[in-house]
């Protein structure tokens, strides 16, 4: 706007005054006219500017203007002020009204200040309901122009909402009597906001928040709301909410919320129980006390309802909307209290909300109590599905399903510290039970033989009313565990979790029941038998996935088992402290280790049982297995002697290193059965061997030196036999020559003539 423009000035007080030093109202040029402009006095000035020298040109402006009365501006009372923009309303001189910023609906003027003091009655509260708000929207926190509300009559009475930018049907309540609003503007580059039309109620009607307290701790009324209310847990804590006015009929055209929030925290998690102990919210002409309890998806309530909000979906449509399909839940009649309409009712997470509604109609049937009474218990969730066993912060917890999932507290979030948790696994007589683990994540410090969040698995045995609990492993957070079954004879598990004060993971685990594709059998070592192998299905061929085979090898009295591992070729990983055998794992009772994987053979050094069985299981995860050829293991029937003596009979041997006595048939059969580093059984065989080696190859080398002689002699021969033919040849040469060379002429020379 350089050459021709059009200022405005809207603040003026006087006619006089002088306009260099006036506050410009706005600068307008180009095609787009200027929003609704109103005088903030009596006095408005239009300067048009021009410097075109164009004078044909057609441009120009018209608008029109009309005088009118100031008192919609003028809400209540002045109150000294500068500004001339602040006032005093007071229920006394007027109950209801409209508060109109300065120039509505023209655009308000800058670097300003306007405050309103809205005062009623002992037992009254305020309610402002925005119908019009477009202040300038500078960021979330309004920092340059807004409108600030405060709950009670001065500014440092606590804010109920700062506000700014577009607001529609917004609706604000004081707690008490009194009530002070702010508004401000600043100078920033904006465009023409028109301000703001707020109407105000000052009313006994609304509902008492004192009353629908009830003084509980942790039950707080929600600033600038008619009656909603948050409950909050102080750590399993149980709480009561009321509809208004319980016991007596609650007021028509009210909406409240009960907002019930559990803690939710690193340390802490807790589910929502909601019971109504007393209901009777009645929606129906004709409605009697609920006998047969409807299905909660055939109930309607047109007049008056409560609806539970359990889910994540539900709860956002809830809290913003009060249309009744929104609710998991909506009850209303009256309603005894065995019926399972009354509860409990639990969250699906730490939050549930409870909306009570009415409309313009109520009903009553000339009984009390009216509205609605209800228990609110906040209760740790650890997250976990199966049937819980202990108390609310107990984490015991029972499964019986042929098929299922459990998994540490919270999962997948992290577990809490200092967390104790069992998991009671139960199945029928006769039956065993396999877990697989999906995910496996203990938190773990790097410090060796120290174990700071562990998962131990037993065994149940049970006799009659005694149950024994045998340790199948403890694993930690160097381990992530194989697929594991329990033993036979044992058809309950325990799994059992703890978490230190240290640091936090996570782990969940499957169990799985019947389906797998089961091998194995029962191996008796006899005198005629007294060595095999165990070996993975179709072994060198690729194993399946949702393996379970277990074999049980049983030696003779006073005998152990000598276990070597042949060939391994399963999918995992082993160092020489630990193990990730997700996919397929081999378990070896009484092993060193609880669990063998990888193709590293050398891991697995020859075991010796402590007794005289020993049970082998390979497993396979019920998901995706890559599929390897397998394992293939050599068992021995042996017997541990300290003395030569012990082992002397012709059907025993005597391992020279590891002092086993073994049947002398595995002598020289071509697996070592003596053990960890001692082939002695093997040494005769080795013997015989070396010395037929030594035969052969003094044979093959006399062989070889005889033709190396025969080659030489023939060479020898054969240049012998040239030098005499040569010396031959030469001498036949000599004799034929001689008689030539001794030849006399026969006549006279042409001389001695």
């Amino acid at each position: 706007c350089e050459i021709e423009y059009l200022d405005i000035y809207s603040e003026l007080e006087r006619v006089e005054s002088d306009l260099l030093s006036a506050s410009l109202g706005g600068r307008y040029c180009g095609t787009v006219s200027p929003h609704v402009r109103i005088s903030l006095h009596r006095v408005l000035v239009l300067v048009f500017h021009s410097r075109a020298r164009d004078n044909e040109r057609k441009f120009g402006f018209r608008g029109k203007y009309s005088f009118i009365p100031d008192t919609i501006y003028q809400p209540g009372t002045p109150l000294n002020d500068d500004d001339g923009c602040s006032f005093l309303i007071d229920a006394s001189k007027r109950k209801k009204g409209a508060i109109y910023s300065p120039t509505y609906p023209g655009t308000y003027p800058k670097n300003f200040h306007c405050s309103y003091l809205l005062s009623g009655r002992t037992g009254q509260r305020i309610r402002l309901f925005f119908r019009d708000f477009d202040i300038f929207f500078g960021g979330e926190h309004c920092p340059y122009d807004s409108l600030t509300v405060f709950d009670g009559p001065t500014t440092i009475s606590p804010i109920i909402k700062k506000v700014c930018g577009l607001q529609q049907r917004m609706e604000l309540y004081s707690v008490g009597p009194e009530l002070l609003i702010h508004f401000n503007t600043t100078n920033p580059a904006k465009g023409d906001p028109r301000g703001y039309v707020i109407e105000y109620e000052f009313s006994t009607r609304f509902v008492d928040v004192t009353q629908l307290l009830h003084g509980q701790k942790g039950v707080t009324h929600m600033r600038g709301t008619e009656c909603d209310v948050r409950v909050e847990s102080n750590r399993e804590t149980s709480h009561y909410i009321y509809s208004p006015k319980y016991p007596e009929l609650y007021p028509k055209n009210t909406t409240c919320s009960y907002i019930l929030d559990g803690l939710q925290g690193d340390q802490n998690l807790e589910k929502v129980i909601l019971t109504f102990e007393e209901f009777a919210v009645l929606s129906d002409d004709h409605s009697v006390a609920v006998t047969n309890s409807p299905s909660i998806d055939d109930i309607t309530c047109p007049v008056a309802w409560v609806g539970v909000a359990i889910s994540d979906s539900t709860m956002r449509a809830t809290l913003s909307s009060t249309d009744e399909s929104n609710f998991d839940a909506t009850l209303c009649e009256r309603i005894p209290s065995t019926s399972p309409l009354m509860g409990p009712y639990v969250s699906a997470g730490p939050r549930m909300v409870v909306q009570f509604g009415t409309t313009d109609k109520l009903i009553t049937d000339g009984l009390r109590p009216h509205g609605f009474k209800a228990k609110v218990d906040f209760k740790t969730d650890f997250g976990v599905a199966g049937e819980s066993l202990g108390t609310s912060n107990e984490c015991l917890f029972r499964f019986r399903n042929p098929m299922g999932f459990f998994n540490s507290p919270r999962y997948p979030a992290n577990y809490p510290l200092d967390t104790n948790c069992t998991y009671f696994i139960e199945g029928r007589v006769g039956q065993q039970i396999l877990i697989h683990f999906e995910q496996f994540a203990l938190f773990g410090e790097k410090e060796e033989d120290r174990c700071n969040d562990w998962l131990e698995i037993y065994d149940v045995f049970q006799d009659g009313d005694e149950e024994q609990l045998v340790l199948q492993e403890r694993y930690c957070s160097d381990t992530f565990p194989g697929p594991t079954v329990s033993a036979f004879g044992a058809h309950s598990m325990r799994v059992v979790f703890s978490s230190d004060s240290s640091g936090t993971g996570n782990e969940t685990t499957e169990p799985r029941g019947e389906g797998a594709y089961r091998c194995g059998r029962r191996i008796r070592a006899s005198e005629r038998t007294p060595t095999g192998y165990v070996m993975s299905p179709n072994y060198p061929i690729k194993y399946n996935k949702d393996v379970h085979c277990d074999w049980e090898i049983i030696a003779r009295d006073g005998h152990k088992i000598l276990l070597t591992m042949e060939k391994m070729e399963v999918e995992g990983e082993m160092s020489a402290r630990t193990a990730s055998c997700q996919k397929a794992v081999i378990r070896v009772s009484g092993a060193p280790r609880p669990e063998y994987c990888g193709t590293d053979r050398s891991v697995f050094t020859p075991i010796v049982t402590r007794n005289n069985s020993v049970r082998i299981s390979f497993l396979t995860s019920p998901d995706k297995v890559n599929g390897l050829k397998g394992f293939n293991m050599s068992w021995t029937e042996v017997r541990e002697v300290k003395d030569m003596n012990e082992c002397s009979s012709l059907s025993e041997y005597m391992c020279t290193y590891t002092k086993l006595c073994i049947s002398s048939m595995l002598r020289c059969n071509g697996d070592a059965n003596c053990g960890y580093q001692d082939d002695t059984d093997e040494s005769a065989r080795r013997e015989s061997s070396t010395d037929k080696t030594i035969v052969i190859a003094g044979v093959f080398c006399g062989g070889i030196f005889l033709f190396i002689c025969s080659f030489f002699c023939y060479l020898f021969k054969s240049k012998l036999e040239r030098k005499k033919k040569r010396q031959r040849n030469r001498g036949s040469r000599y004799r034929q020559r001689q008689p030539f060379r001794s030849q006399k002429p026969v006549g006279k020379s042409i001389g001695d003539s």
